[in-house]
């Protein structure tokens, strides 16, 4: 099964690298912003959209994993449902206190 693990890039390799981490799983982590382009929250959705959406329509992956509650996982949440790729979050993902894991626990659980 071909499979994504998305999120901050640490968190992503720890999942990967744990016991119960998809084999062959391919990470995805947002790059940090060009020095001309403003550092913020929304700049960093946007950009981490449309990198995730090319990333998923280039490897067709099966699964995607969320690793976390960051920009780059609700990206990679919001895309994968797009496109009717089946998502699976961590605990880390599904983080109550925060926005991003509210939406990706309801994203998760549609």
């Amino acid at each position: 099964m071909s499979t994504i693990i998305a999120g901050e890039r640490a968190r992503a390799e720890r999942v990967a690298q744990g016991p119960d981490g998809p084999e062959n799983a391919r990470i995805w982590a947002l790059d940090p912003a060009p020095a001309d382009e403003p550092n913020d929250s929304t700049g960093a959705l946007a950009r981490a959209l449309a990198e995730f959406e090319a990333e998923a329509i280039g490897q067709q992956p099966e699964l995607v994993v969320l690793a976390d509650d960051s920009d780059a996982a609700l990206a990679a949440a919001l895309i994968a449902t797009k496109l009717l790729i089946e998502v699976a979050a961590t605990a880390a993902a599904r983080v109550p206190s925060s926005v991003n894991g509210r939406l990706i626990a309801q994203l998760t659980d549609a």
